[in-house]
């Protein structure tokens, strides 16, 4: 039987040997030295403004400077416009919305048509819901299988009859199993 660990999608290092371990620090400290290397341009055009001197292997020189600044200049205005429509576009959709409740309220659910979204007839869902303790039992789909109802609830509650709770429309009706139509 494989455990719980072995077949999640994403795995947590003390799960991982030690070669996927070293695999995987290598790749993050390789994408951190490629991230640092594509800054060293902008650090050394900065310790030549500062200091007034290479500190870098990359160097700038001098009579670049202007040039440099003009480029700076338009990546700060680009920087601005971008940065400027995003909160113009959040600004609008507040304005655009608020006040007002754009979700509404959708009819309850039935027990049959939960049941054949499970794929489970009607009689084994009530049934499943009348059990204070239910074990379910899913296929390797993982689509329910069968309940087992191990302690059923006492006859005062099963008999009450079911809260009506109303669902916003935001929420979907039901979640679908895979392979399942």
């Amino acid at each position: 039987m494989k455990k719980l660990a072995d077949v999640l999608i994403i795995r947590a290092a003390h799960n991982m040997s030690w070669v996927q371990r070293l695999v995987s620090r290598l790749l993050t400290m390789l994408w951190w030295l490629l991230w640092v290397y594509l800054w060293l341009p902008a650090l050394a055009f900065v310790s030549l403004l500062i200091w007034g001197e290479q500190l870098l292997p990359i160097t700038v020189q001098i009579d670049q400077l202007p040039g440099h600044l003009v480029v700076l200049g338009r990546y700060a205005l680009l920087v601005c416009l971008f940065g400027g429509g995003l909160v113009l576009w959040s600004r609008i959709n507040y304005w655009r919305f608020s006040g007002e409740e754009q979700r509404g309220e959708i009819d309850n659910v039935t027990l049959e048509d939960m049941a054949a979204d499970l794929g489970l007839s009607p009689q084994l869902l009530r049934m499943g819901q009348a059990g204070k303790v239910v074990v379910v039992h899913h296929n390797p789909e993982g689509g329910i299988h069968h309940l087992d109802i191990l302690l059923p609830l006492p006859a005062s509650t099963a008999a009450l009859p079911e809260p009506v709770v109303a669902m916003p429309a935001s929420l979907p009706l039901s979640v679908r199993q895979p392979g399942k139509t």
